[in-house]
């Protein structure tokens, strides 16, 4: 659920001020609507009364998207000066929230910080793309009778990996996902991000299987 709330804003182009209702935390895996306004960088995006100029407050805000691991707190451009300052206190509010929410916020790493809105627009989009990449390897691994293993979208992200990885056989261990990479990528030379991932396994013979996704546990 997203949770909405009201600020006196200043408009910067005619100094007026005026009551507007912001949201304060967006959940984007329920509020489709808000995750494509945050997408185009139009999340709180302000009309001012007096003048018509559209502008973003100078409010931060939080946004949630726990299927891909993404938990982010949006500054203001404007804060960035003090950036010290602001991730301190990010990192206080997070470790509030993991104590009020506990299990009910399945992130299990450092939340992702922005200055403006735009960072977070980009990741947006990645994750759509790699959404996208991902369901047409799904497709192929149905078509060959592979099961798909689902790594944690946060690591994923970190290691420019792909998060769903597809195995043979009933368990995915690191030779089943290797077997699994070379089936799909035989079958769609396109698929690049898992041909690239199946020559980091090859380089590293020791490398463990990544974590799961936090909503497999």
């Amino acid at each position: 659920m997203s949770f909405q709330g009201t600020i006196e804003a200043n408009c910067p182009n005619c100094t007026d001020g005026f009551d507007a209702p912001i949201w304060s935390f967006v959940h984007g895996g329920k509020d489709p609507v808000l995750r494509d306004q945050a997408k185009a960088m139009e999340c709180n995006l302000l009309l001012c009364p007096s003048c018509g100029a559209a502008f973003l407050p100078e409010a931060p805000w939080i946004y949630y998207e726990p299927a891909d691991e993404i938990l982010a707190f949006v500054f203001p451009l404007t804060f960035k000066a003090e950036e010290a300052k602001w991730r301190e206190k990010m990192s206080a509010d997070f470790a509030a929230m993991r104590g009020a929410l506990g299990d009910h916020l399945p992130v299990g790493h450092e939340p992702e910080v922005f200055f403006g809105p735009e960072g977070l627009a980009q990741l947006l989009e990645l994750e759509d793309w790699r959404r996208d990449e991902r369901d047409v390897m799904a497709f192929f691994a149905k078509d060959l009778k592979l099961s798909v293993y689902k790594a944690s979208p946060a690591w994923a992200r970190e290691q420019g990996a792909p998060s769903w990885l597809p195995y043979e056989g009933r368990s995915a261990t690191r030779d089943t996902v290797r077997a699994g990479i070379k089936k799909i990528v035989a079958a769609n030379d396109r698929l690049t991000a898992w041909s690239d991932y199946l020559k980091t396994l090859e380089k590293d013979p020791a490398a463990p299987l990544p974590p799961p996704a936090l909503a497999a546990h």
